[in-house]
């Protein structure tokens, strides 16, 4: 679960006391529907701008238009509401519009950031004609502050970063760590405002002739979801309950707590069985690795129900998506959509559907086959 600086633990400060809106209490879930595949994109063989390998993140932009950035070659690709490529932005490179490793990207309007944890700079595009608008370095590291999941530029030229540590040797304290710091106009880090250890993965190490260590993601365990608001401030859950916290822009006050009732699926033997054979397919895992893995998950322990929330989108003023826990080898995923603190509906996809951005009635993800070949999807309600 999340702290902040307005809570101990688990315990929600009254809001009441604190003059906040909520919206606490059993509500009524809206109808169940799912959402239908308008767009794939994406070849085994075939022209470089449908060739992807391996995608970072993706964005719906104005008039229709789907951003993906491509981590394989650097490279960010700008396609039209019918899939044909408009430009390409970037390369592989150490120059101003060239990326080390292009990891995440933000759209706000016609204007594209992409923040680049080797190089450790914010990159700007004009996305509607590729013009470069600036570069700025940042005082980032991601043995400090993690691999990032999530982050976005403020009015003040301040960047709020959320990312998670994986693990390291020697071994650390701080290993599989979650945080939210504020990196200032200089670039240097001005607050620390989130740091945490989280069990939603798994620190794996190997010792003898070869060390190794590995982060597997730990699915039965809940761990914190931060979605940025592009009208300022964000969205965060503590994932082991259906309650959703509303930021303000200094990300320290909740404005708003938004609970609700869903069923929650009991963890049997037959769910901690498949993660075991999951690891035994994972070819480039050995043996021993495997073995420390599953030691791992034998000392953490396993819950007795998956998690509430594992993800969380915001698709538009006052509406936010959050996905719910599901086991392993589930064929659906659903989301439960809020609007203004309303449950208005629960909207189902398939599992292996990757969501990687929500605007409206339109959701942008990504889908790997199973030779390993990626494509990006469109769906719409």
């Amino acid at each position: 679960m999340l702290y902040h600086r307005l809570r101990t633990g688990f315990a929600f400060v009254p809001l009441a006391a604190l003059g906040l809106a909520s919206t606490a209490g059993a509500q009524r879930l809206g109808p169940r529907v799912s959402a239908t595949e308008r767009l794939r994109l994406g070849v085994v063989d075939g022209p470089a701008a449908l060739s992807f390998y391996q995608i970072r993140d993706a964005r719906l932009g104005p008039e229709g238009t789907l951003v993906v950035l491509d981590g394989g070659d650097n490279v960010i690709k700008v396609f039209d509401r019918a899939g044909r490529l408009l430009r390409t932005l970037g390369r592989t490179g150490e120059g101003p519009a060239e990326f080390g490793s292009a990891w995440q990207i933000e759209l706000s309007g016609d204007t594209l950031r992409v923040l680049d944890i080797d190089l450790r700079k914010i990159v700007t595009f004009a996305l509607q004609d590729g013009r470069l608008l600036g570069t700025r370095r940042l005082g980032f590291s991601v043995t400090l502050h993690g691999f990032p999941v999530a982050f976005a530029t403020r009015p003040d030229g301040s960047v709020v970063i959320a990312g998670v540590q994986g693990c390291g040797f020697p071994r650390r304290p701080s290993d599989n760590q979650w945080g939210v710091f504020v990196f200032g106009p200089d670039g240097a880090v001005t607050d620390t405002i989130e740091r945490r250890f989280i069990h939603n993965a798994l620190p794996a190490y190997t010792t003898g002739r070869q060390r190794a260590c590995t982060v597997v993601p730990w699915p039965f365990a809940p761990g914190p979801s931060m979605a940025f608001d592009p009208a300022g401030g964000a969205y965060r859950s503590p994932g082991d309950a259906f309650v959703i916290e509303r930021l303000d822009r200094s990300l320290t006050r909740v404005t708003e707590t938004i609970a609700y009732s869903a069923p929650r699926l009991t963890v049997t033997g037959a769910h901690r069985r498949e993660f075991r054979e999951l690891l035994d397919e994972r070819e480039s895992s050995g043996r021993e690795l495997r073995a420390a893995v599953e030691h791992a998950a034998d000392s953490v322990g396993y819950p007795t129900v998956w998690p509430a929330i594992t993800a969380l989108e915001v698709a538009g003023p006052g509406v936010v998506w959050a996905q719910r826990g599901r086991p392993i080898r589930a064929t659906e995923q659903e989301w439960d959509v809020l609007d203004s603190g309303r449950h208005v509906r629960t909207v189902v996809l398939p599992a292996a559907v990757r969501v990687m951005d929500v605007r409206g009635d339109r959701i942008i993800g990504t889908v790997t086959d199973e030779l390993d070949v990626q494509y990006v999807v469109l769906f719409a309600l």
